[in-house]
């Protein structure tokens, strides 16, 4: 199975209305998991992973009940730089859990939780593909690849992240392409915990230095079009291939 999940329900509306012969189970007594066939790959589509907390929560407790290949958490995300804009589909090159700050704890450095990496690297594989399929519908717009940096409190600014990790300039070793967003990190735990590929696509809503205004929202919603049409011919990809292998044995 390939789960696909999303912050809210606006993230995953595109996905729930490809899905065939659809079912639905309830997880963690308030969470639905529907479950259905995109081009007869078994795909799995949530929402309600808010924050990296209960992202990971909710994405381990699936795993540990399914079979899954691979995980695609998909929402809105804010820029800090110029070459990003709003409206822009970004692609996750890696992850940064952005509040984890352990440093002096079992040899760990900022960002990291103990035990596990300080950032959480996007299959090759899986980077590249969903590229080219993100491209072929954007076409000469293209989309961007970039880290994510996921951070539980709200940032107004650029000021605000660069509390988390100044250097120059620099957050965890990147300046110029970074995003923000609230559920890639968790994801990314959940999925090296349990050894399979994640990736993460948002639709940038804006500039975290400006306040998002209605408008901008309907803007992004427009673009989750584009985002459901590049995942779902994604999908498509990875069915006729079949080269990603999964956490354990069916």
């Amino acid at each position: 199975m390939i789960l696909i999940i999303g912050s809210t329900h606006d993230d995953v509306l595109y996905f729930e209305s490809k899905l065939r012969n659809k079912s639905e189970e309830t997880i963690l007594g308030q969470f639905t998991l529907m479950v259905g066939t995109v081009f007869s790959q078994k795909v799995g589509v949530i929402y309600g992973g808010y924050t990296n907390y209960l992202s990971a929560l909710i994405v381990n407790t699936i795993l540990a009940k399914n079979y899954v290949v691979l995980v695609i958490n998909v929402g809105k995300c804010t820029t800090c730089v110029d070459d990003i804009r709003g409206g822009d589909i970004v692609i996750s090159k890696q992850a940064y859990l952005g509040e984890v700050n352990q440093i002096g704890v079992e040899n760990a450095i900022l960002g990291q939780v103990p035990t596990c990496p300080q950032s959480y690297v996007t299959d090759t594989y899986v980077l590249q593909l969903m590229i080219e399929s993100m491209n072929k519908i954007l076409k000469k717009a293209g989309s961007k690849n970039a880290p994510f940096i996921s951070i539980e409190k709200t940032i107004h600014s650029r000021k605000d992240l660069e509390a988390i990790s100044s250097a120059g300039g620099v957050i965890f070793g990147n300046k110029n392409d970074l995003v923000v967003d609230s559920s890639t990190g968790g994801v990314a735990l959940a999925c090296y915990l349990n050894k399979i590929p994640f990736v993460s696509v948002g639709v940038v809503a804006g500039n975290i230095d400006q306040n998002r205004t209605v408008s901008q929202y309907v803007e992004v919603l427009k673009r989750y079009s584009d985002l459901g049409k590049a995942v779902t011919s994604f999908i498509g990809e990875i069915s006729r291939n079949e080269v990603i292998s999964g956490n354990r044995d069916q």
